[in-house]
């Protein structure tokens, strides 16, 4: 393609497949419904949890719950996009922002991102003895002073209280889990769904250690090398 052709349709250079699956709208309610999309193929980002922002490409917290399609593996590949063939598995069913995405004309997908998003309480029947788990994971173990707790690491009179509040939120976060997973006996896959990420696993990406010793964990700060 020379510089000054105006693209108009998708390539299939799967670029935008690569970044991430897509967040879950109302929209995309009948996909679950139908069975297209399964719960082991969702993760949970938690209100709070820090996400790279499409407008500065830096670490911010999400302002509402977001359930997504999962990366593959520690990848952010989207489970459904074959990249061999450059194709996705689900097209025919895709959601919603997949269907709006051109990216050579982002204003339709900008007009529904972060709105009308569905949260795992909108697919979970509210009989279900997993949502007392998720409730206590959401009011024990808040993700919306993360972003306050790390600044506070990197002040010297500051930061043996932030590890040790955060310290608390690891174990508290991991006790509940565990509880759950004790008593309901699900994959490892809906864990993700369920709860999100692990805390210890998101503390990682800003230098924090896990040390974990008679099934209490520690946390310590990676040195700067």
């Amino acid at each position: 393609m020379s510089k000054n052709t105006i693209k108009t349709e998708c390539d299939r250079c799967g670029i935008c497949c690569t970044k991430g699956g897509p967040s879950l709208h109302y929209e995309d309610r009948n996909l679950l419904l139908n069975n297209r999309l399964n719960l082991e193929h969702l993760i949970t980002i938690r209100k709070g949890e820090p996400v790279l922002s499409l407008s500065t490409g830096d670490p911010e917290p999400t302002q509402s719950e977001i359930v997504k399609i999962k990366g593959r593996g520690t990848e952010w590949t989207c489970i459904f996009f074959q990249e061999k063939e450059a194709k996705c598995t689900i097209y025919e069913h895709r959601p919603l922002e997949c269907s709006l995405l051109k990216c050579w004309d982002t204003e339709n997908l900008e007009n529904v991102v972060g709105r009308n998003l569905l949260s795992r309480y909108d697919i979970i029947a509210s009989q279900d003895p997993i949502v007392p788990f998720i409730k206590a994971i959401d009011e024990q173990c808040l993700l919306e002073n993360l972003a306050q707790q790390l600044s506070a690491l990197s002040r010297e009179n500051s930061r043996n209280q932030a590890l040790a509040d955060l310290t608390h939120l690891v174990n508290t976060d991991l006790a509940i889990r565990s509880q759950a997973f004790a008593e309901l006996r699900f994959s490892l896959d809906l864990e993700l769904f369920f709860f999100g990420r692990p805390l210890f696993k998101i503390l990682n990406q800003y230098g924090i250690e896990t040390h974990e010793a008679n099934g209490t964990c520690t946390l310590s700060l990676i040195p700067s090398l």
